[in-house]
């Protein structure tokens, strides 16, 4: 008997950020035991997430904690980037839009060795907050409009190239880290913190899904009620 390939899910920077300033972070370890899979981050990432912030007296100690996510086995770093793919990702994003006929950057290393990663090892998912390349995988048209509100001018879009970089990623699914704690949530990992009143669990939950989106996670009003609607149901 063949054994099956474990279910990867590969994290951007973003939602472990979140996950840290919304002290939420202890919800991964068991996350990953209910997945019971690998959590993947890239060199890049682990840069963001360690390296620079470690030189910041600001971000020190969130430094320290997603050093220990690492050292306890909670997220691996995936080391094998495939630099063919990334190059190609980056080529195609960054020349997708531009102002005054100039291109915008508008994709970072740790997002494109995330991308590359999960659509070479056919992952389960990509963990990602960013809206910004969210909208490039998902919708470019409302990126457009995006930019535009951005940095006040007119945007081109190349329409065939948001198409090619549409297509690579086609059926990668993107999960946000009110996704994660959402299904925290669902699995019972938070109710330790369901106050005794009234409408207790409907009070955690709006907290910790709004903590997410304070602290970075692009996510709407309307979605959180969308989600506390099916939860709560």
């Amino acid at each position: 008997m063949v054994d099956q390939p474990s279910p990867k899910l590969f994290f951007d920077t973003g939602p472990i950020i979140s996950l840290i300033m919304s002290r939420l972070v202890r919800i991964l370890p068991e996350l990953k035991k209910k997945f019971d899979g690998k959590f993947y981050i890239t060199p890049a990432v682990q840069r963001e997430l360690v390296e620079r912030p470690l030189l910041v007296k600001r971000f020190e100690f969130e430094a320290l904690q997603a050093l220990k996510l690492i050292h306890d086995g909670v997220l691996e770093v995936y080391e094998d980037v495939p630099k063919k793919i990334c190059s190609q990702l980056l080529s195609l994003a960054n020349n997708s839009f531009r102002i005054d006929n100039k291109a915008i950057d508008i994709i970072q290393s740790g997002e494109i060795e995330s991308l590359a990663c999960a659509l070479e090892l056919d992952a389960e998912g990509i963990v990602m907050d960013e809206r910004t390349l969210r909208l490039l995988v998902e919708n470019g048209s409302e990126l457009k409009s995006l930019l535009e509100h951005r940095f006040k001018k007119e945007v081109s879009a190349d329409l065939g190239l948001l198409k090619q970089f549409g297509q690579q990623l086609k059926g990668i699914p993107i999960i946000r880290s009110v996704e994660l704690v959402a299904a925290a949530y669902h699995l019972g990992l938070l109710d330790e913190y369901i106050p005794s009143q009234r409408q207790g669990k409907e009070i955690l939950l709006d907290s910790v899904l709004w903590a997410t989106k304070f602290n970075g996670c692009a996510v709407t009003e309307e979605e959180i009620e969308e989600i506390k609607g099916v939860l709560l149901a």
